[in-house]
C-alpha cells in the first residue's frame, strides 16, 4: 500500500529517461530559451562553422559538400577528396568530427525548444515528440564520423570502404527526412496555436 502511494507521489519514477528529458524541456523551455538557442545558431553558423568549412573549400569545386546533399555514392566522395590536399582533407576530418558535431547539437537543442514550446499544451497527448530534433542530430554525427572516417582511410592509403560510404550516404539521407519532419512538426504546432488562441478568442 505504501509502495504505491509513494509511486502516486513521485510519478517521474515510473518514467524512462526520455519521458523525463522530454518533461524537462517542457518545463523549461519558453519563448526567450528560444529566441536564446536561435541566436547561438544563428551566430555559430555564421561566425564560427562558416568560417571553418573555408579551410578545405575549393574553388570551383564539383562537389562543395556532402553534407548538404541527399545521400551520395563512393564516386562522389572520392571525387570531394581527390580535389583537396592532405592538409585540407586533414581540416575536413576536425571539422565533421567537433565543429560541425556541434552544429548538431546546437540547432537540436533550438528545435526542441521551439516544438516544446508549441505543444506543451498537448505534452500529455503528444509525449516526447518534442525530442524528435534529436534522431536528426544523432544522424548527422553517424554520418560526420563515417566521412571522418573514409577521410582518414583515404589519406592512409587512397581508398575508402564502401560498407562506411553507405553508412555516410545513408545517415545523410535519413538526416535530412529527419529535418523534413521536425519542420512539419513545427508548422502543426504553430497551427494548433494559432488555431486554439483563434478559438479562445471567439469564446470571450
Amino acid at each position: 500500500m505504501s509502495n504505491k502511494s509513494t509511486e502516486s507521489k513521485n510519478p517521474s519514477r515510473k518514467f524512462g529517461p526520455l519521458s523525463r528529458a522530454s518533461q524537462f524541456f517542457y518545463t523549461k523551455s519558453n519563448l526567450i530559451t528560444a529566441l536564446l538557442a536561435t541566436s547561438v545558431f544563428a551566430g555559430y553558423l555564421l561566425f564560427f562553422l562558416t568560417g571553418k568549412g573555408k579551410a578545405f573549400e575549393v574553388a570551383n569545386s564539383s562537389i562543395k559538400s556532402l553534407g548538404t546533399s541527399l545521400g551520395f555514392g563512393q564516386v562522389e566522395i572520392l571525387a570531394f577528396l581527390a580535389e583537396r590536399s592532405d592538409q585540407m582533407i586533414n581540416a575536413y576530418i576536425n571539422f565533421n568530427q567537433v565543429w560541425d558535431s556541434l552544429f548538431a547539437l546546437i540547432y537540436g537543442v533550438m528545435y526542441v525548444a521551439w516544438v516544446s514550446i508549441l505543444f506543451k499544451p498537448y505534452s500529455k497527448k503528444v509525449g516526447v515528440l518534442n525530442l524528435l530534433p534529436f534522431a536528426q542530430v544523432l544522424f548527422d554525427w553517424l554520418e560526420n564520423f563515417s566521412l571522418a572516417a573514409l577521410s582518414k582511410q583515404y589519406l592512409a592509403d587512397g581508398t575508402i570502404s564502401s560498407s562506411t560510404a553507405l553508412i555516410a550516404s545513408t545517415s545523410s539521407s535519413i538526416k535530412w527526412v529527419f529535418s523534413l519532419l521536425v519542420y512539419g512538426v513545427i508548422l502543426v504546432g504553430a497551427v494548433m496555436r494559432i488555431v486554439g488562441a483563434l478559438k479562445r478568442r471567439s469564446q470571450r
